[in-house]
């Protein structure tokens, strides 16, 4: 056998051995338990802080944003809402008049002035089971119909 044949055949030898200590290293070879389970680590580089680079922040979790909750319904001239409510509830609307005026909870007996164009929101418990009428008291004009049933 000639040199150069020989050299040939340590060069395939030696890369074969690369090869077999790569697919080695990769298989998961080397556990003891003998499950074949395959674990890795990955390493990522962080940067050292330098002179010119300031030193990185931990930053804050992520605080998810709160699903705004739905407003009451608004009562206005023009029409009146139907508002249903379960004994023991509160109830709660807002109220809005293009005018000085002043809104009337009919049965409950409560009055709450409003400023022109002044949103306003009513809230009371609802004690008393009933039908009752909500109102703009000066024009005497229905704006609202509360229903309270019983628990």
């Amino acid at each position: 056998m000639s040199r150069t044949q020989r050299l040939t055949f340590l060069g395939i030898a030696a890369v074969i051995a690369v090869v077999a200590v790569v697919v080695i290293l990769t298989a998961g070879g080397g556990d003891d338990d003998g499950s074949g389970t395959q674990a890795s680590a990955t390493q990522t580089a962080t940067p050292t802080p330098t002179q010119d680079q300031p030193e990185a922040q931990p930053q804050d979790a992520e605080t998810p944003t709160p699903t705004p909750k739905p407003k009451p319904p608004l009562l206005q001239g023009g029409k009146v809402t139907r508002l249903e409510f379960k004994e023991g509830d509160t109830v709660k609307f807002r109220v809005v008049s293009p005018v000085a005026e002043e809104v009337h909870i009919h049965g409950y007996d409560i009055a709450k002035d409003l400023e022109p164009n002044k949103e306003i929101t009513v809230s009371f418990p609802a004690t008393i089971e009933g039908i009752f009428e909500i109102e703009y008291e000066h024009a005497a004009e229905q704006i609202g119909e509360l229903r309270v049933e019983p628990n």
